[in-house]
């Protein structure tokens, strides 16, 4: 697997799956910073795939967002691997697919499992403003 990203999302999201998962589980990252030429970045992330992959291999691409340099690198290299990119990468679906990966889960069912929307796992929480006379705990229970 590997994390494509503008700037160092991915490797953020890189260091935040060692510290959740207590491994890397063998992924690579590739950020685009400034004053890297689209070219240079697309000779980068080849590099890195040939790097990875064997004649046969499949490789999983994650990218922050449809459209920009790191997404269009990775659409431009799958003529040449076997290869499924997705974009929209976050730390849920990071570490679902990285410790579904290394329980030897295909290529197509990490695709499956990266759609499915439980993977997405977006919770959404809203309090209510109460007036408070002394200090409240930091927390979300009452007790």
């Amino acid at each position: 697997m590997i994390l494509i990203s503008h700037g160092q999302m991915c490797e953020g999201l890189l260091d935040t799956l060692k510290m959740v998962g207590g491994d890397d589980f063998g992924i690579q990252t590739l950020p685009l910073l400034p004053g890297v030429t689209p070219e240079n970045y697309r000779e980068s992330l080849h590099q890195i795939l040939l790097s990875v992959t064997k004649k046969d291999d499949e490789v999983l691409v994650l990218t922050d967002i449809a459209g920009g340099t790191p997404y269009q690198s990775a659409l431009y290299l799958a003529r040449d691997f076997k290869m499924k990119v997705i974009a929209g990468m976050n730390l849920p679906v990071v570490l679902t697919l990285a410790l579904e990966q290394s329980c030897g889960a295909s290529l197509s069912d990490l695709v499956k499992k990266a759609q499915n929307p439980e993977t997405l796992s977006f919770k959404i929480e809203t309090f209510e403003t109460k007036r408070r006379d002394r200090h409240a705990k930091l927390s979300v229970n009452e007790n």
